[in-house]
């Protein structure tokens, strides 16, 4: 299986494309496995221009697709209750909390993209947001094994290093829980 990969990079690199624009439109990969997956096959670099580029162009489709099908298409593909959990999330202070929803995955990018295609925030809002949110996914998902090695840690600080991450990447997202909340009850 390594030999037909490595064989065949230009091949590989479509499909890898390929998956990471389907990704936010209809996909239900984690970014982190595919992205990971990607940088085993074909390096950092190449993984995160590919990730970007495919991510942020699928991005768009699914912020058309709910643009211009409307209510009853999204309601077609998404559940209900993931709708309205995007329109408690971002009814105020959009930029920031579209930022934080596509670089922490509290939900997935597709209810993201087809939330914000359907309420209404313009698209270069939304463009800028999703260019500057997959830029920093992309390239530090692409180069986490990287860092990691590079820093040469035991399993045991490794272990550590995860714990404290998911631990910080949790309590951001119960304070954004709780702000949004205290920003929806006033």
């Amino acid at each position: 299986m390594e030999d037909l990969f490595y064989g065949n990079q230009l091949m590989v690199a479509f499909i890898f494309f390929t998956i990471c624009f389907l990704q936010p439109i209809l996909l239900p990969f984690p970014e982190a496995a595919t992205v990971g997956a990607g940088t085993a096959v074909l390096g950092s670099l190449p993984a995160a221009s590919i990730s970007f580029v495919g991510t942020l162009s699928g991005i768009i489709i699914a912020y058309f697709i709910a643009k211009m099908g409307g209510q009853k298409l999204i309601r077609k593909l998404v559940k209900e209750h993931h709708i309205k959990q995007y329109e408690r999330y971002v009814s105020r202070n959009e930029i920031n909390i579209l930022l934080i929803l596509f670089v922490i995955p509290i939900i997935p990018d597709e209810i993201i993209c087809f939330g914000a295609g359907i309420s209404g925030v313009s698209f270069k809002k939304f463009l800028l947001i999703a260019f500057v949110a997959k830029l920093i996914t992309s390239f530090s998902l692409a180069y986490s094994v990287d860092f990691a090695q590079s820093l040469a840690l035991t399993k045991t600080q490794l272990s550590f290093l995860v714990i404290v991450i998911l631990g910080m990447v949790m309590l951001t997202s119960i304070i954004s829980k709780k702000m949004l909340l205290k920003r929806n009850n006033t």
